[in-house]
């Protein structure tokens, strides 16, 4: 890589970090000067952080795609650049209405100063931003089929999260209303871990709808493996824990002892689960 390709590829990333905070600044509603310094707010610091790392996710494959003319890249940069931010924040929103439907507000929580609404926001961002990285690459297909399974991706990321948080014993949304850490270490693990699959699921060259959904569905059920993951490997063996499907001891620590090391636990679990199946498929 010569120098004028790494001075284009760093104003790049300036030039759309710039852009990702004025997005950020309008899905807050207030200025980050305001929020992080004035207020010393550490969930919206958080909820930024996830923000920020989902922007770099998405524009790694824009910026390593083949390069033509000048101009030509700029302007690659700027629509898919831009846009994949874009598409990012949208599912971000998205996924924060599920979030209040199922009586979790993440918006005014951060605006209050609940760390757990915030790491929870920003695993929405990260697990998002895996999604779109995801649609964006490949050189087979052109704006709609990439639309497409940008929001089968989405669709899946909120089902699947929805599934699987129903199978624990406490209500997570209460969890993240009374600020329980532990809980949403766990939660944020398992939507970035659903975020990866789903990413990886809707990568590559578009081969057409029905090879396309086929390689997509089945990864999507691979994601009944981090359950197992969960009350198997994290609850027994980890936390010596018996066996349970449900009400175990890992659900105790979490929502009853508010045990962070437990919910680091469950989120590292879900995680690595999530790479592991990744790389076998």
């Amino acid at each position: 890589m010569d120098a004028s390709t790494i001075g284009f590829v760093v104003l790049a990333i300036i030039v759309l970090l710039i852009i990702a905070r004025v997005v950020y600044r309008l899905l807050l509603g207030q200025g980050m000067t305001e929020t992080l310094i004035d207020s010393d707010n550490k969930a919206a610091a958080v909820s930024l952080g996830g923000f920020l790392l989902g922007v770099i996710q998405v524009v790694i494959p824009v910026l390593t795609g083949p390069s033509h003319s000048f101009w030509a890249d700029v302007k690659g940069v700027a629509a898919y650049g831009i846009g994949g931010i874009i598409a990012m924040a949208v599912a971000g929103v998205i996924f924060e209405q599920y979030s209040r439907w199922v009586g979790a507000p993440l918006r005014e929580e951060i605006a209050a100063g609940n760390l757990s609404a915030g790491i929870i926001d920003g695993a929405i961002f990260f697990a998002s931003s895996q999604i779109v990285a995801g649609a964006l690459s490949g050189d087979g297909g052109s704006i709609v089929p990439t639309i497409i399974f940008w929001a089968a991706g989405v669709v899946a990321l909120i089902v699947f999260t929805h599934i699987f948080r129903s199978l624990t014993s406490y209500n997570d949304a209460e969890s993240v209303k009374s600020n329980n850490v532990a809980a949403a270490l766990g939660c944020a693990g398992l939507i970035i871990a659903i975020g990866i699959m789903a990413g990886y699921a809707v990568a590559g060259n578009f081969t057409g709808y029905a090879q396309g959904f086929r390689d997509f569905g089945l990864m999507m059920l691979a994601t009944v493996a981090l359950y197992p993951v969960r009350q198997i490997v994290v609850q027994m063996l980890f936390l010596g824990g018996g066996f349970s499907f449900r009400q175990g001891r890992l659900d105790h620590e979490i929502a009853q002892d508010r045990n962070v090391g437990a919910g680091l636990l469950e989120a590292v679990g879900y995680i690595a689960t999530a790479l592991v199946v990744t790389r076998l498929f």
